[in-house]
């Protein structure tokens, strides 16, 4: 069982999606206030603890400033739940964005089965009425691949 590192507000009540005007009209995917810890890889070497501000099937706000050239960088973004049982993901990824206060992260690609166990942690701990399920059935997700063989 997957579960949130300590914090009230996902473990007393399910979450409602965030949103700011102009910005879901633009989003494919629905983004949701979860906090996870991680660690962000930069391809130079980089290696940044940090915490998302929001996560969705296809990226994460995270509070984490890479020094270095700006957007479009690629990274590698590990996501850690803890609780009964550590979990974690592992993401191939591209920051598209980043200001002083985080970045943004867009998922390129991630293990299939590793997406799986994501998406089913994000929807015990959201609120909403088959959304995730739209956007995969939309293909509005990483590409998934099977990690084990590569």
């Amino acid at each position: 069982m997957l579960t949130c590192p300590v914090n009230p507000a996902v473990s007393s009540s399910r979450i409602q999606p965030e949103a700011r005007p102009g910005v879901m009209e633009k989003r494919k995917n629905a983004r949701f206030p979860l906090r996870l810890t991680g660690q962000l890889s930069l391809e130079y070497g980089e290696h940044l603890e940090t915490e998302t501000a929001d996560v969705s099937l296809r990226g994460a706000r995270v509070e984490a400033v890479p020094a270095g050239e700006g957007d479009r960088q690629h990274c590698v973004l590990t996501l850690f739940a803890e609780g009964p049982e550590v979990f974690s993901v592992t993401i191939d990824a591209m920051i598209v964005h980043q200001d002083e206060h985080g970045c943004g992260i867009e998922f390129q690609s991630m293990d299939a089965k590793d997406f799986e166990l994501f998406k089913e942690f994000i929807e015990r701990h959201v609120h909403g009425d088959g959304d995730l399920q739209k956007e995969v059935e939309g293909s509005n997700i990483p590409k998934l691949k099977d990690w084990t063989e590569l």
